[in-house]
């Protein structure tokens, strides 16, 4: 086994790679993105394979953990109290740097690995499935991109568009941009052309066409020509890329319907309020099917960002919000949250209605919301149990009676 040592920070990650004789291979800093990440490791890679290759870190809770897993090394999370010990018994000077953090933490995993326990990777299925939720993810990401620009265009060049068909980023308005992307194009389409394509393009709502004809036909602000054919080509290229998108997105959909039904968690976490053919799929990615995933769950509200930070000192106590977390997994439980609320969740509503009507903005109390819920999928993955309401109800109404006879 090869030892690495990494000290982090928000911008940096600062590495250092010992053989079992203590022998210093590599060293260098990188930073704390996925292009960091890939650099990380490429440079680790020249020495050996992930699976022979442990790494220690100070703390469990960053988000790049998880790509450290998911590639294949052994994990060891170390404690911070140990370490600096550790520290101050090589040097009774106690000097403390990236660098020389780096080392420490190198040095303490090459000794001491034997006697602690590594954070386990998930099923390849599980992390499969994590993949696929977040490259559908990336997908969902550059929609909205493209269709914001689309948007902003036809506000521009061609307004009397956007009520057309509804929806611009129906497939039905994006073969219509594709063939006629100008303002002109449209105007020019007399009602025999245009009852004619819509047939051809299997348009099931004629009772529209006579609409779309008095838009077409209406007074609007003129654009140049030049301008028009200018823009056309951008329009064309959206119109096409939306369309592309759409059909990715569908197969994705598809793919983690699928996934998912092949996995024996898929009963329990499909049964949450508001899970739903993505939503599920994302639930079971964050929390995984290994038992070990999480020492506590402060450690997995850490991660999973639910849990603000409080910086205490003194008399002095801040309650801020979390910025360093697994986004990915941030983003499906405040989804969660807002899912289960909409679906009518008794339990979510009464909480989340307490938490504005005491100023608390929306997404501050969804994520509050989104805490609980974690507390529940934990419980529910450890017992391999469906959701049932009425088990939550009795847990707060028991919590709430042993807190009353608890002596003040």
């Amino acid at each position: 086994m090869l030892f690495v040592g990494i000290d982090w920070s928000d911008d940096a990650l600062d590495f250092e790679l010992r053989t079992a004789d203590d022998t210093v291979l590599d060293q260098g800093q990188t930073k704390t993105s996925p292009q960091g990440l890939i650099e990380l490791f490429g440079q680790l890679d020249r020495h050996a394979p992930p699976s022979e290759i442990a790494v220690g870190i100070e703390s469990t809770r960053a988000a790049w953990i998880q790509s450290l897993l998911d590639r294949g090394y052994a994990v060891y999370p170390l404690t911070p109290l140990a370490v600096d010990s550790f520290r101050k018994a090589r040097s009774a000077a106690g000097s403390k740097s990236d660098k020389i953090d780096r080392t420490v933490i190198a040095k303490y995993l090459l000794t001491f690995h034997r006697e602690l326990r590594a954070l386990k990777p998930d099923a390849a299925e599980i992390v499969g499935l994590r993949l696929a939720c977040q490259d559908r993810l990336r997908l969902v990401e550059e929609r909205t991109a493209k269709h914001n620009e689309l948007l902003s265009l036809l506000k521009v060049y061609c307004p009397f568009f956007l009520g057309f068909f509804g929806e611009i980023d129906s497939n039905i308005a994006l073969e219509f941009l594709q063939e006629f992307p100008t303002q002109d194009q449209m105007r020019g389409l007399s009602e025999r052309k245009l009852r004619s394509w819509l047939r051809r393009h299997q348009y099931t709502h004629s009772q529209r066409t006579d609409t779309m004809v008095a838009q077409c036909n209406a007074a609007v602000l003129p654009v140049p020509s030049h301008e028009q054919t200018a823009r056309a080509m951008r329009i064309r290229f959206l119109a096409r890329s939306l369309a592309a998108l759409n059909d990715a997105i569908a197969q994705a959909d598809a793919d983690l319907t699928r996934r998912l039904d092949e996995l024996p968690e898929s009963q329990w976490v499909r049964s949450l309020p508001g899970a739903g053919t993505v939503l599920a799929p994302a639930v079971l990615a964050v929390v995984g099917r290994d038992p070990q995933r999480f020492n506590s769950r402060e450690e997995a509200a850490g991660l999973v960002g639910t849990a603000p930070v409080t910086i205490q000192s003194g008399k002095k106590k801040v309650v801020r919000f979390r910025r360093s977390c697994w986004k990915f997994a941030r983003r499906t439980f405040q989804m969660l949250a807002e899912q289960s609320r909409r679906k009518g969740c008794a339990w979510v509503v009464a909480l989340y209605d307490r938490l504005r009507a005491g100023g608390r903005h929306h997404h501050t109390a969804l994520r509050a919301v989104a805490q609980k819920w974690l507390r529940i999928v934990l419980a529910m993955k450890r017992k391999g149990a469906c959701y049932d309401e009425r088990i939550f109800i009795h847990s707060q109404d028991l919590r709430k009676s042993q807190a009353r006879l608890q002596p003040t």
